[in-house]
């Protein structure tokens, strides 16, 4: 869902000629997958690997995406 979201801000930024908007909804989508394929991921994706497998809460997957995103960030 997020990224169909980041996506439309892709867009939005593309339609406006913004590329800062362009910028921060790709760096973001490029986090939210990374964090991911790093191992870092809520419940309902974690089962669907193992149902054994370790997962975040929401809001500690929310805290890594945002860790993620300042480092890349700057």
């Amino acid at each position: 869902m997020l990224l169909f979201l980041l996506g439309g801000l892709s867009h939005r930024g593309k339609l406006d000629g913004n590329n800062d908007l362009i910028k921060f909804s790709k760096t973001l989508e490029s986090v939210c997958i990374e964090t991911v394929e790093s191992g870092s991921m809520t419940k309902d994706l974690a089962i669907l690997i193992d149902k054994s497998a370790k997962y975040l809460t929401t809001n500690e997957f929310l805290e890594k995406i945002n860790s993620n995103l300042k480092k890349n960030l700057n």
